[in-house]
């Protein structure tokens, strides 16, 4: 958790969620990318009750986590809230 909890006080500049999904977005840099991609790669192992996606075709670096309410919910270190961005925080 603590990985998550530094990478999201680097990079995090939303979240958007619905009841089946979690979006978040992140800029789109290599950094954010790289440890993005690893940290994914943990979770998919150890929480394969959600769905986990990476997205790169928008302008913003996006992780698509999809399942249950329940299973969303476990998801603790995704409800960080985002803090505002600065030109200076994304480069």
């Amino acid at each position: 958790l603590a990985a998550w909890q530094e990478f999201n006080d680097d990079y995090l500049l939303d979240i958007d969620r619905t009841a089946a999904q979690i979006t978040v977005h992140y800029p789109k840099i290599d950094d954010a990318t790289a440890r993005l991609t690893e940290l994914v790669r943990t979770e998919q192992s150890c929480c394969a009750f959600a769905t986990w996606a990476i997205d790169t075709t928008h302008p913003d670096l996006r992780l698509s986590v999809t399942g249950t309410d329940d299973a969303l919910a476990a998801l603790t270190f995704l409800e960080q809230t985002p803090a505002p961005a600065t030109k200076e925080s994304v480069q």
